[in-house]
């Protein structure tokens, strides 16, 4: 059975979302891969809130005032963050030799100068991922 962390990220203040998507996508995970070698996870989903400058903003949040999110239900101060990532490894042994190696001082050294550029790293909450069910829309199941 896998194993998966999900992760809700926080651009650095001062940083738009093009520039964090864009650190995050052509430097950052690049550089996870590199270091992690082998122990990379089988995969590093990154879901990325939509916001854009000029929409109206009724003042619900400092941190995204200039970039409000696309909400349907709840308030703007709900999606301060700007990403959900979410890795997936084979088991949870998987998970620890990745964190263990990416913990080693030298490998988090180099992670950390590179977070420093376009993340808020004081914002960076982390939880494994209980059961993970998905339905789709080919799926069938009996109906009672």
């Amino acid at each position: 059975m896998s194993y998966r962390i999900l992760l809700l990220v926080y651009r650095k203040p001062g940083t738009t979302p093009e520039e964090f998507k864009a650190h995050y996508e052509g430097i950052h995970v690049p550089l996870e891969r590199a270091l992690a070698g082998e122990y990379y996870p089988l995969s590093h989903t990154r879901r990325y809130i939509d916001r854009a400058p000029g929409r109206a903003d009724n003042g619900e949040t400092e941190r995204n005032a200039q970039y409000p999110a696309s909400i349907i239900m709840g308030t703007q101060a709900d999606f301060d963050f700007d990403a959900i990532s979410e890795l997936t490894f084979e088991d949870q042994a998987a998970f620890q030799s990745f964190f263990d190696f990416m913990t080693q001082p030298e490998n988090a050294a180099k992670l950390a100068a590179d977070e420093e550029l376009f993340l808020d790293r004081s914002k960076m909450p982390i939880a494994i991922v209980g059961d993970y069910i998905e339905t789709k829309k080919t799926d069938t199941w009996a109906r009672g």
